[in-house]
């Protein structure tokens, strides 16, 4: 029994904090250094199982190698003389971000700032294979006033694991919080740091509006077939208020395919910012009032994580990972598929019991990956999809670029020479030293864009009229991708529009093959009547030249197009049609493929 005044390996503990579901947490004075810190202990009956000391131990080594100014530090593990394990880690004085969203301060500015640094803490986890697997607002601490210097820690890499990782986490196991787990979590299949992404976006979600996505689903079983199977919900929806902007940055972060979604956290967070920034009212955006939070159930004792005080209450070390629980053993007479069945009502259990399940799930991937019986949920049958049109087939692409001659009656040029079509993407990277992650706004069909993206079939052509002053004024590098579907081809869509973002409006530095640099100003990104994606972009060095970003889907076609045109003299006839073209030679070179393919 640990009680006040108790010495544990030279820690003097000052009381209990909190239960978790590995062991207890304590406050407890540092031996050496004049500081409280937090310390965890494992119970005893789990210090004695070798599994879990494994576990314990690999908990401590990961998160004590993750030296972040956004993240929880771990100061120290050992072994107490009774055989329990512990360790010590940072105590921070502040709140939560759901505490904080549940007080009716958290306005949108401030949501996404505090996405904005946990994201920083994220990145940083990934780029040392560790996934933290449990991203939510309650695991983001926050301490100082609100506002751009408002300091955010990343709590609870107990349940993290390094991606190289063998052999001490139970093959199958699932450890997530339902509200915001990844569809790949859920299902059992291998997962990396973009799962952790997507449970960002889900918390970017709540902190936005108050609700967790597909909070109306009923129950939990319900809410796991959403993150599966439903599109990602609009904020916009809940929160008319709100620009239309972070619908798309919703919509990427929660991409069923995780090739689809934002390349890194930071990323995230930059189409976020950007999506903001884009706000045209007139007052500033409020905050969520307290009444419109929806409430989950709680963990008890919240969890393991607070002390209560007056008029506030004082951030803890993470209590431990949530309590395991095994299916039945695997049996030659239990078929694969009703294991899988059973772990699905072992995730609806435990969920029920509180916010987070640990659930072991039998079968092959393409079995745990398999929908549930209709006869084991709750959730209403799916309604029969109206008919689509076929999906167009990847040998057909070549037919639909566009010639040098249509390019040039397009948007002008004279004779345009051809390059021949390529079946890959380009990969232009050298080119950039810095703001690699705006290739894709600067140029089409780059392999940085369509790399993991899914995508079936590639053709891509270029054609260009070589100046005087050795400059392509015009030119066009038209691609066309086929995508399993035309949802998949939207989400790639949506994808790249948030991936823009951030990129509008800046001047990019690039550093050409001869090896001299050139800048490129990048305008802003929007949509025009048709549903073309645009982004103009002009170069100092080269006035009268005028390009374009043009990016539209059609079917699972996505068309992804590059083009430049001689700028027309002042003063502009905008009645003009051919001046028109040549001010938009984006939009106007992929009008001419979707053109054929409407033809075809």
């Amino acid at each position: 029994m640990v009680t006040a005044g108790s010495v544990i390996a030279g820690y003097r503990v000052e009381r209990l904090l909190g239960v978790g579901g590995m062991g207890s947490v304590y406050l407890a004075q540092n031996p050496e250094l004049p500081r409280l810190d937090a310390l965890k202990l494992l119970t005893g009956e789990l210090s004695r199982q070798p599994e879990f000391r494994a576990r314990f131990i690999r908990e401590a080594d990961v998160a004590s190698k993750l030296s972040h100014p956004n993240i929880v530090s771990v100061y120290s593990r050992g072994e107490a003389e009774d055989g329990s394990l512990w360790i010590a880690m940072q105590y921070v004085d502040g709140t939560d971000a759901d505490a904080a969203l549940k007080s009716g301060t958290m306005t949108p500015a401030r949501a996404i700032h505090i996405v904005a640094e946990v994201a920083k803490a994220l990145d940083y986890a990934h780029q040392h294979h560790v996934v933290h697997r449990d991203v939510k607002p309650g695991n983001f601490l926050l301490s100082g006033p609100p506002g751009v210097n408002e300091r955010v820690l990343l709590g609870d890499f107990g349940i993290a694991r390094a991606l190289d990782d063998v052999g001490l986490t139970m093959t199958g196991s699932v450890v997530a919080t339902m509200a915001y787990a990844a569809p790949e979590v859920l299902s059992g299949h291998p997962f990396d740091g973009r799962a952790d992404i997507y449970s960002l976006t889900c918390t970017l979600f709540r902190l936005l509006t108050g609700k967790t996505p597909f909070s109306g689903a009923n129950g939990p079983a319900a809410v796991m077939m959403a993150h599966l199977h439903r599109p990602p919900p609009r904020v916009t929806d809940l929160a008319p208020g709100l620009p239309p902007a972070l619908d798309g940055v919703i919509a990427t972060g929660m991409a069923k395919d995780p090739a689809l979604r934002f390349r890194s956290a930071q990323e995230l967070a930059f189409a976020a910012s950007a999506a903001l920034r884009d706000h045209t009212g007139t007052a500033p955006l409020a905050a969520v009032p307290s009444s419109e939070v929806s409430l989950y159930p709680q963990r008890q004792a919240d969890g393991g994580w607070w002390q209560p005080e007056s008029g506030g209450r004082t951030m803890l070390s993470p209590a431990g990972a949530p309590t395991q629980m095994r299916p039945p053993p695997t049996s030659p007479t239990v078929p694969r598929r009703r294991l899988w069945i059973m772990g699905v009502a072992a995730v609806v259990a435990l969920v029920a019991g509180g916010t987070t399940a640990a659930v072991l799930l039998g079968g092959s991937p393409e079995e745990r990956a398999a929908p549930v019986d209709p006869t084991t949920s709750s959730t209403p049958p799916t309604p029969t999809a109206p008919p689509v049109a076929p999906t167009v087939a990847a040998s057909a692409l070549g037919g639909f670029l566009p010639t040098g001659e249509s390019v040039s009656a397009a948007i002008g040029g004279g004779v345009l020479t051809e390059r021949p079509p390529a079946p890959i993407p380009f990969d232009n990277s050298s080119y950039f030293t810095s703001d690699a992650q705006c290739i894709g706004a600067w140029s089409s069909a780059q392999k940085a864009t369509y790399g993991g993206s899914g995508f079936q079939g590639f053709q891509a052509r270029t054609v260009f009229d070589q100046s005087t002053t050795g400059y392509y004024v015009t030119n066009a590098t038209v691609a066309v991708a086929t995508f399993p579907s035309a949802e998949r081809a939207e989400d790639f869509r949506a994808a790249q529009q948030a991936a823009w973002a951030p990129c509008a409006n800046r001047t990019l530095t690039l550093t050409m093959p001869a090896g001299f640099t050139r800048d490129v100003q990048l305008g802003a990104v929007s949509t025009d009547a048709a549903g073309i994606l645009t982004l103009p972009q002009t170069w100092p060095d080269l006035p009268q030249q005028v390009c374009q970003r043009a990016l539209a889907v059609r079917n699972n076609v996505v068309v992804d197009v590059h083009a430049c045109a001689q700028r027309p003299a002042d003063p502009v006839n905008p009645d003009d049609a051919a001046t028109i073209r040549r001010l938009n030679p984006g939009v106007a070179v992929a009008n001419l493929v979707l053109t054929k393919m409407d033809g075809s």
